[in-house]
């Protein structure tokens, strides 16, 4: 499930997606995943990405 997120998030946002942000996905708990699933449609930048992860 975390490669999927990863890969739909360096599509959405060209590849930027940093190392932190990386390793953060990679911790997240199958609920929190779900949820990074469902707000991805909303994100327009990496800061709405990064207060998600928060």
């Amino acid at each position: 499930m975390q490669r999927l997120m990863l890969g739909q998030l360096e599509r959405k946002f060209s590849g930027e997606i940093t190392e932190i942000i990386r390793k953060n996905i990679q911790q997240l708990s199958m609920e929190k995943l779900e949820y990074l699933g469902r707000a991805i449609l909303s994100f327009s930048s990496l800061e709405d990405l990064s207060n998600c992860l928060e």
